[in-house]
């Protein structure tokens, strides 16, 4: 198994916010090095989502090719972009696309392939 490379980043942040930070962590249960890591990780997520269902909005990408985007399964962003009121501009063909995609990952490349014929 590869061990994680981890390298440490330094901000300037307010006193309110470590204050904060602080609180934080004591409610969790975590130092505030781990709490960081925490916030930053899932931000880090949220905003991968949200670049991900702008590009799906926009039509520049099927939802398959968002949720790899985000780096999350499909089903994890069909539901992102239900929540968030995002309109299914669905083609037939995006449709077929991307079941023919999940078909093929999971193994079944001759239903794929009839799927798409």
């Amino acid at each position: 198994m590869e061990a994680t490379r981890v390298k440490t980043l330094s901000i300037p942040v307010e006193d309110a916010v470590l204050q904060a930070l602080d609180e934080v962590a004591g409610y969790y249960a975590l130092s505030r090095p781990r709490l960081v890591r925490k916030l930053l990780s899932e931000g880090l997520q949220t905003a991968r989502l949200d670049h991900a269902a702008g590009l799906y909005a926009r039509r520049e990408v099927t939802l398959e090719r968002a949720a790899e985007v985000a780096e999350v399964s499909i089903y994890e962003m069909m539901a992102y972009v239900r929540e968030r009121d995002v309109p299914a501009q669905r083609r037939a063909g995006d449709i077929r696309t991307d079941a023919a995609a999940m078909l093929i990952r999971n193994g079944h490349p001759d239903i794929a392939a009839r799927l798409a014929g």
